[in-house]
């Protein structure tokens, strides 16, 4: 683990003037709930180590006077390991300038040396794209092993192929992509199991210049614009062939016919039938919950299965998701951040269905003073329990600013359950000042860069620079799986069941969650005090499943489908 001094990183931005109910833990809110292994108090904390990580991007929004609304809704990254060299590597999304199309303003690519630290090889990659981005998401899409990636951004979309010889090559019309909206996130995922992956992208609103809006805050100042002035859209699903080329089925699949602020998506099967269903987060208008048919169509499913609003009947500002088994029923929870003022959603999966508990689990007032987009849930201590990383950073002016004379930034958030209440709590100001740094954060990429057995976070800030921040948890075992196809990448919605220590957890082999970013594609399970895995189950994407017993704890675990370990 590398050493390195806590610092608090700030960057000033602009200043101018019911039905059933169970509890996370899977007992009955009205159950003892027996202690966990690790209180809050000696709970290993993160340290901020970005001034030493190397990485000096900035992201830039443009010109801080025109207040344009797509301004304050980028940029997020990625984890990935384009050299294949066995640790993370950071690619990073640039915006701009709306109205400079110079190109000074570029992505960036940062390989992972080893030891903790990064060396930018943007320019020698040909990763060094501009356009106005705003997210990424990462698939091996051509099946020749590496990974690669396709960027969104305010007009055209990017897919950048990943050549293998540590370069990519924009292949964005020779693949048959088009989609010039001003897209948000965007997933890779294999809808209709045929081996080769398909992309999703959420559309958030139309814009352009022309319908640009001049909005005010209550005090009279300019503000950026509420998403209702303007028009929602539709998203785009596109079907990949096979041969490195894709067809837009958005409409064939049903999706061209709901529109909606789209912000976030995640792809995993909510039903439990095999097949990758999707979950769009729309800002203010209802959420979208895709049902995959299995015959190449999605039926939207949203408001019969509960969760296209609260429980009050609101259309949250939905920014960010996350699922995770929260409750141990073997089944994928939702988690969407949310507003200021409003509560965060969860949504207990009940077969498919689906319910609010938002309030039960305890996911309510410590939200309320917040704007939160990015969202990561993963076991920070290794004790078999999970957290949850939130990231802060307002959208219209503050009334009373977190920090006098900025009317955006927020603090982030780190939430872990009460192992008594079985409710979350956010307990960030007992963990560091890393956790209080100050600025308009975005995405959150979550894996473990440096392979020390612990999830890491990447920050993305508006407007700022990222803030890297290390795990340094030294209690709990743990397994990290990486799932691959046969073809060489990652096996995408692949699920283990990983039986320790007399306790089962479920994971998925899924990158493409939170808000704009795409994180670890390995698996981390955290282990407490277990010796040896029993049992590991994996249900691969095709729905074959394969089971390893007496696996060894703390080591890097590789299957790949239909070979032996």
């Amino acid at each position: 683990m590398a050493v390195a001094t806590v610092g608090l990183i700030v960057f000033d931005r602009r200043n101018d003037a019911p039905s059933k109910v169970v509890s996370p833990s899977g007992d009955k809110p009205d159950k003892k709930v027996t202690p966990s292994s690790a209180t809050i108090e000696d709970r290993q904390v993160f340290l901020d180590v970005t001034s030493k990580s190397g990485i000096d991007f900035i992201h830039v929004l443009g010109d801080d006077m025109r207040y344009h609304f797509p301004e304050l809704m980028g940029g997020g990254g990625a984890f990935i390991d384009f050299d294949r060299d066995g640790d993370l590597d950071l690619f990073l999304v640039q915006s701009g300038d709306i109205l400079d199309n110079s190109g000074k303003h570029r992505s960036q690519l940062y390989r992972n040396d080893g030891s903790g630290t990064f060396t930018n090889v943007s320019a020698s990659s040909g990763a060094d794209i501009d356009g106005y981005g705003m997210g990424c998401a990462a698939g091996d899409y051509n099946n020749d092993g590496f990974v690669d990636l396709y960027v969104t951004r305010l007009r055209e979309d990017a897919l950048l192929r990943n050549n293998g010889d540590g370069t990519f090559t924009d292949v964005t019309d020779a693949a048959g992509i088009s989609n010039d909206a001003f897209s948000s996130s965007a997933s890779f995922f294999d809808f209709d199991r045929d081996g080769n992956l398909d992309i999703f992208v959420t559309n958030y609103v139309q814009w352009s210049m022309h319908t640009e809006v001049q909005c005010f805050a209550k005090s009279g100042a300019q503000d950026y614009c509420d998403p209702n002035q303007y028009t929602p859209t539709v998203d785009k699903l596109f079907r990949g062939r096979g041969d490195g080329t894709f067809e837009d089925v958005s409409e064939k699949a049903g999706i061209a016919g709901y529109k909606g602020n789209g912000l976030a998506v995640l792809c995993t099967d909510l039903n439990d039938d095999g097949w990758v269903d999707v979950y769009v987060a729309n800002d203010q208008t209802p959420a979208h919950y895709w049902v995959n048919q299995r015959d190449g169509t999605f039926i939207e499913d949203a408001a019969v299965s509960g969760c296209a609003f609260s429980r009050d009947g609101i259309a949250i500002a939905g920014m960010g998701i996350a699922a995770e088994d929260f409750d141990g029923d073997a089944d994928y929870d939702l988690l969407v951040t949310n507003i200021r003022d409003q509560a965060h959603l969860c949504l207990r999966n009940e077969g498919g269905a689906f319910v609010d508990v938002s309030h039960e689990w305890g996911f309510g007032g410590w939200a309320l003073p917040y704007t939160a987009f990015g969202i990561a849930v993963f076991d920070q201590d290794r004790n078999g329990d999970l957290e949850v990383f939130i990231a802060n950073g307002a959208v219209i002016r503050l009334p009373e600013p977190f920090r006098s004379g900025d009317f955006y930034a927020m603090p982030n958030q780190f939430i872990s359950r009460n192992s008594n209440t079985g409710r979350y709590e956010d307990v960030s100001a007992a963990l560091g000042t890393p956790l209080q740094a100050l600025d308009v954060s975005r995405g959150v990429i979550s894996g473990d860069y440096d392979n020390d057995g612990d999830i890491d976070i990447i920050v993305t800030n508006n407007h700022a620079r990222p803030q890297i921040l290390e795990n340094t948890a030294t209690v709990g075992n743990w397994t990290r799986i990486e799932l691959k196809r046969a073809t060489g990448g990652y096996a995408i919605n692949a699920r283990v069941k990983v039986t320790a220590g007399g306790r089962t957890q479920h994971r998925e082999v899924r990158p493409g969650q939170g808000y704009l970013v795409s994180c670890d594609p390995r698996i981390h399970v955290g282990l407490a005090d277990a010796s040896v895995i029993d049992k590991l189950t994996i249900q691969w994407p095709d729905g074959a499943t394969e089971v390893h017993e007496n696996q060894p704890v703390n080591q890097h675990l590789i299957f790949t489908q239909g070979q032996s370990n």
